[in-house]
């Protein structure tokens, strides 16, 4: 009888002999709430609490990484409209400032294709002019060098004349004599013209 009583007493809480056994010694029973307890646990009810916790800060974070990324976009957003207007304005400019040009036909818009083939022009001219300023530039400095070529020569030429000059000047001494023999002649002239008058006076 005493060994039916002790099933009995471990049948009513549906636990194994060695457990019913240290309850029994220990003088203690559990109770529905601590088995209900044990077996939420087994499904990670616990685990379940930290997740809950933990779940709104992840979804706050989340939601000003979206905000600033929505920010970042309004602000790129902003700045591309403004680089859109000046860039607008700057067509503009250009439009108006190529409306009256001769290449561009009465009535007709100044199309890019029409400003192209004007620029294209005006290159090609710029670089016939280019060729013409260098065949200029040749010419010039060929010049410089036959004038100073000619310089030279004139220089040469006055050296020359100078020189002649100074070879057909008579020598002091040379003007002396002849000084002297002009002289003689003139008195030799005179004495006869007082003789003459003398004689037939």
């Amino acid at each position: 009888m005493a060994s039916h009583n002790r099933l009995e007493d471990e049948d009513d809480f549906g636990g194994d002999f060695s457990g019913s056994s240290s309850a029994q010694r220990s003088g203690h029973k559990r109770s529905f709430e601590d088995i209900e307890d044990d077996d939420d646990d087994l499904f990670g009810s616990k685990g379940n609490l930290k997740v809950e916790e933990t779940a709104p800060g992840a979804a706050t974070g989340m939601i000003l990484a979206l905000r600033e990324g929505l920010q970042n976009c309004k602000d790129t957003l902003a700045t591309c409209q403004m680089d859109l207007v000046a860039a607008k304005s700057e067509i503009k400019k250009w439009r108006s400032s190529f409306q009256n040009e001769s290449f561009i036909p009465s009535g007709a818009s100044p199309e890019p294709r029409l400003i192209i083939n004007y620029m294209q022009t005006l290159k090609s001219s710029e670089e016939a002019l280019r060729e013409q300023l260098e065949k200029a530039k040749k010419k010039e400095a060929a010049f410089i060098v036959t004038f100073a070529k000619r310089e030279q020569e004139i220089a040469e030429l006055k050296s020359a004349v100078r020189d002649l000059k100074n070879q057909l000047k008579p020598s002091s001494i040379q003007l002396c004599c002849m000084l002297s023999v002009l002289l003689g002649r003139l008195e030799g002239c005179c004495w006869i013209q007082q003789f003459m008058k003398s004689s037939y006076g």
